[in-house]
Order: structure tokens, then sequence, then C-alpha cells
């Protein structure tokens, strides 16, 4: 039996902070719909195994929120169930988030529900619960006194008796809205429910993998130039790990720091991943927070002490012109180094708004001058190119399968957009059909313009200099409506010195590297 590393608890409540950085415009949001969702589940009776289901569901209840358009403040805001069935897009394979995929399945409007299944009635019960807190949620104000606000929420909740909310959901609400501690807490310290949990599930390293799978599909879906990006960094890391001769259970841990290493990047505005030109400075000094927070969401997660310095240090350089940390060589574990390098190494190989991928040949003269340059390690780097071809295959299937979900799911979720559109305004159908059949249609090219540079990149991958103009203007169309463990590795691997061409956002070095990521 395989040992537990770390607890669901902990790796939970670090998705539900990221999950915040995209809804930045309620604060502690998945928290508070967390809070709310718990003790109404108290106020019911469910006994703890339920609850605890329960809580999870709610703390990523909103995992769909990446595939749906954005919305703008006039347009109102996404809730539970509108995100319902893209969410299982992302999550359907998840085994050990069963539970959380039944309260989806009941909740998607678009997804006919069997109602001979043992536990329906339970997740139809969970799937309301989570609604009515999500708008509760919402609705708190951290500027006014909590109490202040009590009344108006409790007519608000009211009115949607029969309105997709049972009566037994809402009364249950009320009664536990009574204490005016619960208030005061959901607004302030939402997070102090998770006390509460004594037993905390225990999450084994190949669990831990699949888990970190999940979460790097809602950081990468984002963007379709993004989608499979953190796959192929975690297969190509571990690779390389596996070339170094590491421990299985080292390997295993690269696996979950390669699929993480972009999770503060929720932080990062959808139009600076999508833009098409050089960043600004301003725009630079957005991306350069987004290891940081990293750091923030990982360092706390038992067990997740090394994968957490892998993961949130792959902006250092070996000169120490690196981000956020300015870490030199003696201090970027060895982990933290075969990060970057395959990060490097996946980011240029793939399409972006700005730029095709680049061939075989441009992809090593990039990471040599990053090695001439001091900035990354010449033995990892050449331990790559002499494994290339094996590299980029294995690389090249773990995209294409995540690359399978990612159009699925985009689908999907702009199937139901439209239905919500339908039922939002029967005056507006025909522009909502004219849309859905256009967005299929960019899902199709999408899907076409991947499925044509995975074929450029076959065999010695001499890839010809030029795209051909049907996928780059595919992927334009798309862009533009789209919505230490190992210490420091021998002096005598690593280059000393080099020119500072990482020092200003300004150079093409910084401007057209580390801005790709």
């Amino acid at each position: 039996m395989e040992k537990k590393f770390t607890n669901m608890r902990d790796i939970v409540r670090s998705f539900a902070n990221a999950m915040n950085l995209l809804r930045p415009e309620t604060e502690n949001l998945h928290q508070r719909v967390a809070y709310l969702a718990y003790h109404i589940a108290g106020a019911l009776d469910y006994n703890d195994e339920d609850k605890k289901e329960l809580l999870y569901a709610s703390l990523l209840y909103d995992v769909g929120i990446v595939l749906m358009p954005e919305k703008d403040s006039s347009q109102g805001r996404y809730y539970f169930k509108d995100l319902a069935e893209a969410g299982l897009g992302i999550i359907g394979d998840v085994k050990s988030l069963k539970p959380i995929c039944e309260v989806f399945r009941v909740a998607a409007p678009g997804i006919k529900t069997d109602e001979s299944l043992f536990g329906v009635e339970k997740y139809e019960d969970f799937a309301e619960i989570i609604d009515l807190s999500d708008r509760v949620a919402s609705m708190l104000d951290p500027k006014d006194a909590a109490l202040n606000q009590v009344s108006d929420i409790a007519d608000a909740i009211s009115d949607l008796a029969g309105e997709g909310i049972s009566n037994t959901v809402i009364e249950a609400f009320l009664r536990f809205s009574e204490k005016e501690y619960v208030w005061m807490e959901v607004l302030h310290q939402p997070e102090l429910f998770l006390s509460y949990i004594s037993d905390a599930k225990e999450v084994t390293l190949d669990e831990a993998i699949v888990l970190a799978r999940f979460m790097s599909r809602i950081i990468d879906f984002r963007s379709s130039y993004t989608a499979m990006h953190s796959s192929g960094v975690a297969v190509t890391a571990v690779r390389l790990a596996e070339i170094m001769g590491m421990s299985e259970d080292e390997c295993k841990m690269m696996m979950v720091a390669g699929y993480l290493h972009d999770i503060g990047k929720l932080k990062v505005p959808k139009y600076v991943l999508e833009k098409n030109d050089k960043l600004t400075d301003s725009e630079f000094n957005i991306v350069k927070e987004y290891a940081y927070y990293t750091n923030l969401l990982l360092k706390d997660v038992a067990g997740f002490e090394q994968i957490g310095r892998w993961a949130s240090l792959h902006h250092e350089k070996l000169n120490g012109y690196g981000y956020p940390f300015r870490l030199k060589a003696d201090d970027i574990p060895m982990g933290a180094r075969i990060i970057a390098i395959a990060d490097i190494f996946s980011a240029v190989a793939e399409i972006r708004a700005y730029r095709k991928g680049m061939s075989k040949e441009e992809v090593i003269r990039t990471l040599r001058e990053n090695v001439d340059d001091g900035a990354m390690s010449g033995y990892i780097v050449e331990l790559l190119i002499n494994n290339y071809d094996n590299i980029y295959s294995i690389r090249d299937g773990e995209v294409s399968k995540e690359g399978a979900r990612y159009f699925a799911a985009v689908v999907d979720a702009e199937d139901d957009d439209d239905d919500e559109e339908v039922n939002t305004s029967e005056s507006t159908s025909d522009t909502v059909s004219d849309s859905s059949e256009t967005d299929n249609d960019e899902a199709a090219a999408m899907e076409a313009a991947f499925e044509a540079e995975k074929d450029s990149m076959d065999g010695e991958l001499d890839e010809p200099d030029d795209m051909s103009d049907d996928i780059d203007a595919a992927f334009a169309s798309v862009a533009s409506s789209a919505g230490s463990a190992f210490g420091a590795a021998p002096a005598s691997e690593e280059p000393q010195g080099g020119s500072n061409v990482f020092d200003s956002p300004a150079s093409d070095a910084m401007t057209d590297i580390d801005s790709l990521f």
C-alpha cells in the first residue's frame, strides 16, 4: 500500500486560493461559499462524511469558469449552475473527485439526470446548497458591517424559493443565519471552519499527480495558446529527471511540480496572456508576480516543501537576473533548474498568439543562447539536446491527450453558454445561434491548427520557416474571440558569469524569452 504523501484538505485549500485569483471581485469567494455550504449542511443534520464531500465540492464549485467567455460588469456574473457542465469537462476523469463530478452533473442544465442512480437526491441537495451559498457570498460587502446586510440578503434568498432551490435548503440557511457570529466569520474569517475538520483525507503521491493534472487544466485552459503547456512541461521535466538518475518518488514529485509551476499565473489577466505583441514594462511587471504567487499557494501544503520550491523558482536564473527572488546558482535547487529548462523547451515549441512554434534547430539555438548568457544549466540543456527526439515524442503524446480534452471541453462550454443566453432572452435567439456556429467553427479551426502543428513537427522536426497562412489565420481568429533536495549542481557543470541580458524587460532577450511563459 502506497504511503501517505499529503492530505486532501491542504490540496483543496490551495486550489481554492488559486481560484480566488480568477475572481478578485469577491474577496475569499471560495472560502465563503464553502463556509456557508458547510453550515447549511450542519443545519440539515448531514453526517460528517457528507459535509466533507460538500465542502470539497463548494471549494472547487466554479472551475468551469476558465472555459467561459469573460463578462464585464454590465453583463452580471456566472453562478454555479452556469458553470457546472464546463467544470465537468475539466474534472470528469479524476476518480478522487467523483463526488464533485456528481454534483456538477446534477447541477448542469444541459445534462439529463438519471433519477435511478443511488445518492442522486443527495447530490441534488448539494447542488442547491452550493448555488445558494454562491449567491449569498456574492452579495456580501466587506466595506459594510456584516449585520447591516443580513436582512436584505435573507429577503433576497427567500425570494428564490421554488426557483431551483427548495424550501428545505432555504429554511436551513435562514435558521443558521440567525446566529450573528456566522456573518462576521463568513465576511472576515471564512477559513475558520477548516479547523473543524479533524480527519483530513490522506493523499498518496500518485493521487497528488492526478489532482495536480486536474489543476493544470484550470491553469492552462484559460487560453488556447497555453492549453497543453503544463502537461508538456511536466512530462519533459520527468524525462530529464529520469535521465539524470533521480529516484522514482523524486520523478513523481517533478511531475507534480511541472503541472503546478504556473498556478500563480491565474493572477495574470487574460489579455496579457494572449497579447500578440511584446509586453510593456507595466505588463511584464504583472507577469513577474506570478512565480511569487505559485510559492504562496504551494508552500503550506503538507509534503509539498520541495515541490513548491521547484515549481516557484523556475524563473530564477543562475546569473542572478531571474525573478522574483533574484537567486543565484548556489541557491537554485536542481529540481527548479529542470523545470526552468522544460518550461522554455515547451513554450518555444508551442504556437502562441504572437508567433508560430519553433523548429528543432530554433529550439536548440534558443536553449544554448540561454546557457551562453549564464541563465540556465548547460549540463541539463545538453542532456535534453542529446535526447531531443525521445523527449519531444513523449511531450507530443502527452499534449495530444490534453489537447483532445481541451477541445471537447471548449465545445461543451460554448454550447452551455449558448443555452444560458437562449434562456435569458428569447429575443436574441437568432444572434445566439449565429454565435454558436461561429464558436464551433473556431473550435474546429483551432483543433485543425493544433493537428497541423503536430504534423509539421513529426519525424526530424524540420519545420519550414513559415507556417501556412491558414494556420496563422485560424489561431488569430481564436485569439480574438476566445474568450533544496538536490542542492546546487557541481560548479564545473555550470557557466560562470555571463552578460546581464535579463536585466531589463525592454531587452529583446527578456521580452522574447521570459515573457513567453
